[in-house]
């Protein structure tokens, strides 16, 4: 299989994504790109599909029906894919007896890479001093450095990582921040994260795709999503005149009830260009705000249920 003519090295695509068990739709027609020089969050609650969606990207589960690719191709036509995607699904895939460092170069000998590579990645994640230990008597947080150790051997264009956060401490989470932002920003690679830690999500990543009983609900830049949701907040004692001033920005004005407006789809600059230019008096002119969580609750919320029968 050959690349895509408009394939860029480390974009992610998924295209029309489905997978069906039995008679339940785990992802239903799923599409989006990631983009390389982001780090992009991949959210949705419990059983969304977002584990299943990683396992088609990743080949380890056959699509029903639509494609998954990573610079243009199938995983399984990637040429040597442990140096192009490192990936973290799981942390508990360690052999109990075997020591982190014997670990590692276990997956050295299969993608090709020198021994002393297990000692670089072990170094990264901060698992120097452990590296002789047996990984059962390792806690989540250190199989967590472990499994992205792992992920970090090939030296990979792409990170691909199902909860990297569970089991870290605050200084840990910190750490995974710093080396997400620097593969990202500095480096020019891809990052997609699957997560249900919201507050951290809103401090690493600059993109989300948001997922809801298997369905596209969002996808986009996460500052675009909150100023959306958010909005703009203004205070005027002449409320149609500003609703006249700001009508070529084609934003939304909703009243609140402590009786300022809400002004939805314009930046806060532009509203206030916009009521200057018409010379009408503004009080008040703010962005509103909105945290990512009540953002995530309100668009996967589920649909009210129909009104039973009258009795």
């Amino acid at each position: 299989m050959s690349p895509e003519p408009s394939a860029v090295e480390g974009r992610i695509v998924a295209s029309g994504l489905t997978k069906v068990f039995g008679e339940v739709k785990a992802v239903d027609d799923l599409s989006f790109t990631v983009e390389p020089g982001s780090v992009t969050g991949f959210l949705g609650p419990n059983g969304a599909g977002k584990t299943t969606t990683l396992r088609m990207i990743l080949g380890l589960a056959t699509p029903t029906s639509g494609t998954g690719t990573i610079s243009g191709v199938a995983y399984a036509h990637l040429p040597v894919p442990g140096r192009t995607v490192g990936a973290v699904l799981e942390a508990t895939s360690f052999h109990p007896g075997r020591s982190a460092r014997n670990h590692l170069r276990v997956f050295c000998a299969a993608a090709g890479l020198p021994d002393k590579r297990a000692d670089e990645v072990l170094e990264w994640v901060g698992l120097t001093q452990a590296a002789r230990y047996a990984v059962h008597g390792f806690s989540l947080g250190m199989r967590q450095r472990l499994a992205l150790a792992t992920a970090l051997l090939g030296n990979p264009r792409v990170l691909l990582l199902d909860e990297p956060a569970n089991g870290l401490d605050p200084e840990g989470i910190a750490w995974l921040r710093g080396l997400l932002r620097h593969f990202a920003d500095v480096d020019g690679r891809t990052v997609l994260i699957s997560s249900h830690v919201l507050s951290e999500v809103e401090q690493t990543v600059d993109r989300v795709v948001i997922i809801a009983r298997g369905r596209f609900i969002y996808e986009g830049k996460l500052a675009d999503l909150e100023g959306a949701s958010g909005g703009v907040v203004v205070r005027t004692p002449t409320p149609d005149q500003f609703a006249t001033a700001v009508a070529s920005l084609n934003a939304r004005i909703t009243p609140r009830a402590d009786g300022s407006l809400a002004v939805v789809g314009a930046t806060p600059e532009a509203v206030g260009r916009a009521a200057w230019e018409a010379h009408v008096e503004l009080h008040e002119l703010r962005a509103g705000s909105s945290s990512l969580e009540e953002t995530f609750l309100r668009l996967t919320a589920e649909p009210a249920a129909p009104p039973g029968p009258t009795p």
